[in-house]
């Protein structure tokens, strides 16, 4: 029996709990969450660093259901367990000076952050389904109260329609979980092994599955909950939950669905590869469009999503570390962005990108990280963002389906025009009014951002390292046999070279030609003269030119640009189409019968008790 495994889940509860009936202690309860998470990383290490441990610890026994309580930290858990507290860990420091914890609540906020990493460290250690239903479920009813701390009047529309979307893609997955107990027999991951070529079932089973973990991670068409809270929710919560640890629950649990519950036929992969292509699209095209930062990132956020749910379903070795390595990616540099965003807010009070500009001379190292961060999620090498897009599409390709690496390669091309204008809009085209006041954000709001920064670029520098260490040894049949990697581009099962080392040592040479030209270029001296119109001279004004205007003409298009004005006034929402059709086919049809006249009532009951009569006359 291993009770080191309780660890992770019961020192952040009981943490939570402490914080929230003790009353006061404001910074030693911030204390208290910057050393249970500094603590728990250096925990996550040492498990990472342990072989495969499991802990059996009771039997749950209700009527004819029996479930095995059974911790297991083996390779992909200890991985996770270990980013996760990584996060948890940056974000803590973060919030010391991020008044996000005071403006919502100190106990309230505090208590909900270490109950999600409770909650998580749950979905990643258990051994058995029921239980990582069980936190599954813990995880999403403490993100709501999460959301329900943000500010503005929308803040409980989007809570709910989160809860509500996200706990019907839970009901498809506690659906799915019932079927395989009383078909398999068991719930007990390592003896599940579902085919799904033994009918139609084996398929919805599958789906209820794919339903929970393209929900969690904010795929298509699951995703809307993203943008719907990310202008209300505090920003650290948007950084610490959709970025990172939704990312890597809703991956972990689709990796787990593809590779080792199921036995996965090639129309059902297709169908994964075509909703990761089409999220990918669809969620670029919306971040195109959007003037406030938080949106904007919102929408990356779901993009983002469409690789590693790509990678995962081509089902090749390739892909499917690719894949994995961009659900880490993503985790690190998303994270940076909703951080950096967060420390704008913070200094200008606003989001907006058209009250923007200028902060270049205010934060500067902010603006380092967040062009490293920039670059990353648009996938420019040498950064980490590349080396796992590249491994998509290699993964594409080995899969036959030149289509989607088409479209992942475009999409990765409007991430990068998309930032720039993010870049261009916050730190320069002139000082705005509101930055001329702004101060330079505190080190311990800037530290966490430079460390993610910086994991980004040595994860693509030195891609070798997490390739070999990180996703190679998982426990995926289709992972194993594969022989150990000495360079990133020498992978047996890689058809094109990708060297990063190599790459980055051409890229920086030529930046430094790119350096020696301009500074040879600035030697030469060229005559001005001043403007003269109609004879007189005329004084150039200094104006403002947000990037706020770049890439609307997209919104004139015939056909794309119909369908995204229609998209964000929400006319393809699931959720606002159920909910028109409940409202005025159901609800407005019930209260219209409640006329308060009494013979209607009367009606009413005679009806009711005629219909109950043909029943019962009828058996």
């Amino acid at each position: 029996m291993e009770k080191i495994l309780l660890y992770p889940i019961v020192m952040p509860f009981l943490a939570g709990l402490f914080i929230l009936i003790v009353p006061g202690l404001k910074r030693f309860k911030q204390l208290i969450t910057v050393g249970v998470t500094g603590y728990l990383l250096y925990y996550g290490f040492r498990l990472f660093l342990l072989p495969t441990l499991t802990g059996y610890f009771f039997t749950v026994n209700i009527f004819t259901f029996q479930a095995d309580f059974i911790l297991e930290a083996n390779h992909i858990s200890s991985f996770m367990i270990l980013f996760t507290y990584l996060f948890g860990f940056l974000i803590s420091i973060y919030l010391i000076r991020s008044r996000d914890w005071v403006n919502s609540g100190d106990n309230q906020f505090l208590t909900y952050y270490l109950w999600t990493l409770a909650g998580v460290s749950g979905v990643f250690l258990s051994a058995n389904l029921f239980f990582l239903l069980v936190f599954w479920e813990m995880v999403t009813a403490v993100f709501f109260l999460f959301i329900n701390l943000g500010r503005g009047k929308l803040t409980a529309e989007s809570a709910r329609k989160t809860y509500i979307i996200l706990g019907l893609a839970d009901a498809a997955f506690l659906f799915g979980v019932g079927y395989i107990w009383t078909h398999a027999g068991t719930l007990n991951m390592d003896l599940i092994s579902i085919d799904t070529t033994l009918g139609v079932i084996p398929k919805i089973v599958f789906f209820t599955f794919i339903a929970a973990s393209i929900a969690k991670a904010g795929a298509v068409p699951l995703h809307t909950w993203i943008p719907a809270i990310s202008e209300n929710a505090p920003i650290t919560v948007m950084a610490f939950i959709p970025a990172s640890l939704d990312k890597l629950m809703g991956i972990y649990l689709l990796a787990l669905t593809m590779l080792k519950l199921f036995k996965v036929q090639f129309i059902l992969s297709f169908v994964v590869m075509l909703i990761g292509a089409l999220t990918i699209i669809i969620a670029v095209l919306m971040a195109l469009i959007q003037h406030n930062l938080r949106k904007l990132l919102s929408y990356h956020a779901v993009s983002q999503v469409g690789y590693m749910v790509l990678g995962i379903g081509t089902g090749n070795p390739v892909g499917v570390i690719g894949g994995l390595f961009h659900m880490l990616n993503h985790a690190i540099y998303k994270s940076g962005l909703f951080l950096c965003a967060g420390a704008i807010e913070k200094e200008t009070g606003t989001t907006e990108l058209e009250e923007l500009g200028g902060l270049y001379s205010k934060m500067p190292l902010v603006m380092i990280a967040n062009f490293i961060l920039a670059l990353a999620i648009s996938g420019i090498p040498p950064l980490n963002g590349f080396t796992s897009k590249w491994m998509v599409y290699q993964g594409t390709l080995l899969a036959h389906q030149p289509v989607f690496l088409i479209l992942a390669i475009f999409g990765s091309a409007l991430t990068l025009a998309s930032f720039l204008k993010v870049i261009y809009s916050v730190y320069f085209g002139g000082k705005s009014p509101v930055c001329e006041h702004s101060r330079k954000p505190s080190y311990l709001m800037s530290i966490p951002i430079t460390i993610l920064a910086l994991l980004c670029l040595y994860f693509g520098i030195f891609a070798t390292f997490p390739v070999s260490k990180f996703f190679q040894p998982m426990e995926f049949s289709i992972l194993q046999n594969l022989r150990p990697l000495s360079l990133l581009g020498d992978l047996s099962f890689i058809r094109a070279l990708w060297n990063p080392s190599l790459a980055t040592t051409a890229i920086i040479i030529g930046l430094i030609l790119g350096a020696i030209i301009y500074l040879v270029s600035k030697g030469f001296r060229y005559r001005e003269q001043p403007i003269y119109t109609g004879g007189e001279r005329f004084e150039l004004e200094e104006r403002r030119f947000p990037g706020t205007g770049l890439y609307l003409t997209i919104l004139e298009l015939p056909i794309i640009g119909q369908y995204l004005k229609d998209k964000e006034s929400g006319a393809y929402d699931g959720y606002n189409i159920v909910k028109f059709i409940g409202w005025e086919m159901i609800i407005k049809k019930l209260k219209n019968l409640h006329d308060g006249i009494l013979s209607t009532y009367l009606s009413w009951c005679i009806v009711g008790f005629m219909i109950i009569m043909f029943i019962l006359m009828g058996r």
